[in-house]
């Protein structure tokens, strides 16, 4: 936890920072103004944003970066605050370019922002109470309660939002990825890195006996089938087929959305997931992530020694 704690500090630094200099560049060079106006050639309703920003989101996020570095029982308080502020001005804003088809610019460059502080107040929150092993239960049950899961997170993360975002690609002008049989090329890719994720899915309700819901976690350790190769099959999966899908719509803002899914497992929840496997099986645990890499497969199956 301490590792997301410091990625926590320096994400809201960061966010604080870029906040200011934002408004230094609006500032600064009137002409920046023009792509983030929200209606029309009026400035006001951009320019009103201000002190708002400045106080709720600029200090805020360095007031939360402080209070997690000194552990103080308010940090989670003002995380919450940082992402409810960034939560309105983002959903305000996306209400008012809705109407008005101006400033889609902002939008795209605040729910980044709302995402990230949302995800770290919230695992700020839930510390020490976000994972909890399955109850114990017949596999069929737990099959079906994985591919439920999965059914779901693929519909809602492979289709509606990157669906959402070629929408807003759109608006903005952005040019499309295209050349020769990208779509049967993306297919292809898709089907193979989707075909992971199932296997992993089946590996862990079978010998798991769990799902991939950190609430409903396998109480058992993994590290048969694809797990013997990587130590993260259903991650790797995951950002492979958001890296399919933005070669089949040809859009680099869902690539880069893709991208920035993997960077939130990096740092945040692979972490904790590994600080959780470590301490319920400690030295098999350490023995398996010593022989299997993260991120890159071996090339023959991991056996374990006991």
């Amino acid at each position: 936890m301490e590792k997301v704690k410091k990625a926590a500090a320096v994400y809201f630094v960061l966010q604080g920072v870029a906040v200011v200099a934002w408004w230094v560049l609006l500032i600064a060079i009137p002409d920046s103004r023009l792509v983030f106006v929200l209606e029309g050639n009026r400035e006001t309703s951009l320019l009103a944003f201000w002190l708002a920003d400045a106080v709720f989101i600029a200090a805020g996020s360095l007031a939360a970066a402080m209070l997690i570095r000194m552990r103080s029982k308010f940090a989670v308080a003002a995380a919450w605050l940082v992402t409810g502020a960034v939560g309105y001005a983002t959903l305000y804003t996306f209400a008012f370019v809705m109407i008005s088809d101006r400033g889609w610019a902002g939008v795209v460059m605040m729910f980044p922002a709302m995402i990230w502080s949302g995800v770290f107040a919230s695992v700020l929150t839930v510390e020490n109470d976000m994972f909890r092993e399955a109850r114990s239960t017949s596999i069929n049950y737990v099959m079906l309660k994985t591919f439920t899961q999965i059914a779901i997170v693929w519909t809602l993360i492979l289709v509606v939002i990157p669906y959402l975002i070629t929408l807003v690609e759109v608006k903005l002008g952005m040019p499309k990825l295209e050349f020769s049989y990208q779509r049967s090329i993306a297919i292809i890719l898709f089907a193979a890195i989707s075909s992971l994720g199932v296997w992993s899915a089946i590996v862990m309700s079978r010998v798991g006996k769990g799902t991939p819901l950190p609430l409903d976690h396998a109480p058992n350790l993994v590290s048969s089938g694809p797990y013997a190769f990587v130590r993260n099959p259903m991650a790797l999966s995951g950002i492979g087929q958001g890296l399919a899908v933005a070669l089949f719509l040809g859009s680099p803002l869902v690539a880069l959305y893709a991208l920035t899914g993997s960077l939130i497992w990096q740092l945040i929840f692979r972490p904790l997931e590994e600080e959780d496997l470590q301490r319920r099986f400690g030295g098999r645990f350490d023995d398996y992530c010593s022989a299997v890499k993260c991120w890159i497969p071996r090339s023959r199956p991991f056996f374990p020694t006991d």
